[in-house]
């Protein structure tokens, strides 16, 4: 069939997570957000994502509440 996947098995580590988070809040650890889309605009974002050279440069999100006004822009 020449079918194949790729998956990563992961641990979750407390401590780990303690460590992004304080980096997070200090301000040292800041993603690149490229696009964001509200819950509504979910297929958008998706077909964004797969079509090739979408412009999009670094992650796209996803915003959760009443300030997701952004149609793909930050």
């Amino acid at each position: 069939k020449n079918a194949s996947y790729h998956f990563v098995f992961t641990r979750q580590n407390r401590g780990k997570l303690d460590e992004l988070s304080a980096l997070i809040e200090r301000g040292q650890l800041r993603p690149h957000v490229g696009a964001v889309y509200s819950l509504a605009d979910i297929p958008l974002a998706h077909a964004r994502l797969e079509s090739p050279n979408n412009g999009v440069q670094g992650k796209i999100a996803i915003a959760v509440g009443p300030s997701a006004h952004f149609k793909g822009t930050p």
